[in-house]
């Protein structure tokens, strides 16, 4: 079982459409620095960046129940 390192907790960058961590270079940054989200699709230039995990989890569940 691998143990979680403290730092990579931190300074999570996500989707500014659909929030999700899963972010990667679009097409290796060839048309400049792009992100595509692997869960929504979305290419943006724009990220979102929290300062640790709980700041995440925070703000998707105060949003969440915002939408209720």
């Amino acid at each position: 079982m691998m143990k979680s390192n403290p730092k990579d907790l931190e300074n999570i960058e996500v989707c500014s459409n659909c929030f999700s961590p899963r972010i990667v270079p679009y097409m290796g940054y060839e048309t400049g620095k792009r992100f595509i989200c692997q869960d929504c699709e979305h290419i943006s230039v724009v990220t979102i960046l929290f300062e640790n995990l709980d700041s995440l989890v925070k703000f998707l569940r105060e949003k969440r129940d915002s939408e209720d």
